[in-house]
């Protein structure tokens, strides 16, 4: 799967063409919509990007700047740039860009634009395919210094032997490139399914998988992998740019959406689905060992074995002195992952994840009233969710307790409320687990899927985001989720906008373009057009012709 990226000033036609290729799934591209340069460079600093569709005049920062940063981020991107006929001659400056694969008048129809970007998808297999047979096949180096290599990195990252004064010479000896004085990010690559391979075969099949893994990032950066055991291989980077300005997060970025494209290659030339975890940022050389112990538990308590797991993991706990608006950060992140230890279930996790909510504050809980209620509210609509997707028996249900999730205000005892809601916890854990024989890892994983889309429809829900926060592969999740749910991931997103929609326009006195803001719309007139096409009227339309009966509207 290839990640494209539309950037236009005019927001109809980001739309429409998003529209229009989402439609067509046999391309199998994860779209991303960037209405000005400054929001395309956002996504370029966050998500690796494959092919860019952008207008090439727009304010403040045109196509051409934009092009320039793309090569800078992101050398193997490929660009289509739209144009008018008075930006010919920028055209023409254009061509000579190495990312720069065609450019297309705006007269030109929608098929054009379709053809051209199958073809500039065509040209990133075909360097992919002839890049990676090269890998594989051609060997660069004697077998002799990659054996000591891979001997001394395999040492250097076990815990009881760690860095030492002698690794610059070490360096230097073995050629690896690296700097013992400057930082490392390390990663971690892990076979989930071996498939067809016989046992005999792994050294030679981890070996390609490093080379893969090595030449993927070795066009910006210093990269050696590293075989742990049978199953994983470590994956150590160093920038070529250490002191150049604002490298580092481009580092991160740059092999975190690199190691996506790998998993990706893995499974195509390999047959082999392949996890991968990579910390968030860059550490002395001493810690290497914690780091690579951290990314193995991250794997393994991850999705369920086979999942092709990605992931960003964090080295450092929640500190314990922290501004005020950085602990109710924590505290939503915090919830999400109580919920995801509800729904696994996992009381070990649940009540880490508590124990870490309850020691963010003081006794009399957030200082600020409103930040309290923020709180709280989330906490309540997760635990309701939580009853929703376990589907506990309404009849196994107090009244008075059910009220009591939802009723109470900023002058409620912080304590008796935690101690509440955590008898509901325990309560929900016990119901998990009587049906654990009964539910599946794939509906538990539709569920975190689903609870996060519910609770984030005014956000961006592009797949990668997604694939973020359920710890998958982007295009492993696209097909996973078709597969095990029956329609595509973004078919559902549209069902749940819809009937929410349908719900706010009968219940509530909301305007129209309020409610498309709500739902994630950055043009009304798009909303417009996508409620009319599935419904066959305007949202005006509907709201006049509806009762106040809510009850249909149930996604």
């Amino acid at each position: 799967m290839y990640r494209m990226m539309i950037v236009d000033d005019e927001a109809h036609i980001v739309e429409g063409l998003y529209e229009f290729f989402s439609k067509d799934q046999s391309l199998e591209l994860d779209i991303l919509k960037a209405h000005s340069a400054k929001e395309a460079l956002d996504w370029l600093q966050e998500f690796r990007i494959d092919l860019v569709l952008s207008d090439i005049s727009m304010p403040q920062m045109n196509g051409l700047d934009l092009v320039k940063e793309i090569e800078g981020n992101w050398p193997r991107c490929k660009v289509i740039l739209l144009t008018g006929y008075t930006e010919f001659d920028y055209a023409q400056r254009a061509i000579r860009s190495q990312v720069i694969h065609d450019y297309l008048l705006k007269t030109e129809g929608m098929d054009q634009v379709k053809q051209t970007v199958k073809a500039s998808l065509s040209r990133l297999t075909e360097e992919l395919e002839t890049s990676h047979q090269s890998v594989l096949f051609k060997e660069k180096m004697p077998k002799v210094l990659y054996d000591l290599q891979k001997t001394y990195l395999k040492r250097l990252l076990e815990p009881e032997r760690g860095a030492s004064r002698m690794m610059d010479a070490y360096f230097d000896a073995l050629q690896l490139g690296f700097r013992a004085d400057e930082n490392v990010l390390v990663s971690l690559a892990m076979v989930e399914d071996w498939g067809k391979y016989v046992k005999e075969d792994r050294h030679l099949i981890l070996y390609s998988i490093g080379k893969i893994a090595e030449e993927l990032l070795g066009k910006r950066t210093v990269v050696k992998a590293a075989e742990l055991n049978e199953d994983a291989i470590a994956i150590l980077v160093q920038s070529t740019q250490t002191h150049a300005f604002g490298e580092k997060k481009r580092l991160l970025t740059y092999v975190h959406g690199t190691l996506e494209s790998f998993q990706e290659t893995c499974r195509s030339f390999l047959g082999l689905s392949v996890s991968v975890a990579s910390l968030e940022h860059a550490l002395p050389w001493a810690e290497t060992a914690k780091g690579v112990n951290r990314l193995r538990k991250a794997i393994l308590r991850g999705p369920a074995v086979g999942m092709e797991k990605w992931m960003v993991v964090s080295l450092v706990d929640i500190p314990a002195a922290i501004d005020e608006p950085d602990r109710k950060k924590a505290a939503v992140y915090v919830l999400d992952l109580l919920f995801q230890a509800i729904l696994k279930p996992n009381r070990i996790e649940a009540e880490q994840h508590f124990q870490t909510l309850r020691g963010l504050y003081s006794s009399q809980g957030p200082t600020n009233s409103f930040d309290k209620m923020q709180i709280l509210h989330a906490l309540s609509n997760h635990l309701l969710f939580a009853i929703e997707m376990i589907h506990v028996k309404l009849d196994h249900l107090d009244d008075g307790d059910l009220r009591l999730l939802t009723k109470f205000d900023s002058g409620t005892n912080w304590t008796s409320l935690l101690t509440f809601f955590r008898g509901w916890i325990n309560r929900l854990l016990d119901y998990r687990e009587q049906e654990t024989g009964e539910t599946t890892e794939v509906s538990r994983q539709l569920d975190l899927i689903h609870h996060y889309i519910h609770n984030h429809l005014e956000d961006n829900l592009s797949l990668a985001i997604l694939a973020g926060k359920v710890g998958l592969n982007p295009s492993y999740l696209s097909r996973w989720y078709k597969k095990n749910a029956g329609e595509a991931l973004s078919d559902y997103i549209n069902r749940v906008r819809i009937s929410k929609a349908k719900e706010l326009l009968v219940s509530s006195e909301m305007r129209v373009s309020d409610i498309s803001s709500k739902l994630g719309f950055t043009d009304p007139h798009y909303f417009f057009r996508f409620f009319k096409k599935i419904e066959k009227c305007t949202p005006t339309e509907f709201r006049e012709r509806s009762s106040l009966d809510t009850n249909k509207f149930s996604p």
